[in-house]
């Protein structure tokens, strides 16, 4: 874990907040329906597909794309449900993403 200091100096010395990224769960689909019930579990889903699709984001190097699609759909389409709108964003980034990496080949 880092220091409280670190986190004072990086902040001070880029200027901007710093904080840490709380992961919602680790467990399976089926594990969480065992322990919170299926009707808690309705609600929490979207909440833990959003997380994956921004922890597949940071691992494919796509985070900062797929925060400007997020944006982009927010703009455009004021009536969709959160899920939706990261779920267009990734599919978006990751197309433009590949598209360009294939075209350099």
């Amino acid at each position: 874990m880092i220091k409280e200091e670190t986190y004072n100096q990086v902040a001070t010395e880029f200027a901007t907040a710093i904080g840490v990224a709380h992961i919602i769960g680790f467990k399976t689909k089926r594990e969480q329906i065992k322990e919170e019930g299926v009707e808690s579990f309705k609600v929490i889903e979207p909440a833990l597909e959003i997380n994956a699709i921004v922890c597949d984001a940071i691992e494919f190097d796509l985070y900062k794309e797929l925060q400007r699609k997020v944006y982009e759909i927010r703009q455009t389409k004021k009536k969709l449900k959160e899920i939706t709108i990261y779920r267009r964003a990734f599919k978006q980034a990751t197309e433009q993403a590949y598209s360009v990496y294939n075209e350099v080949k």
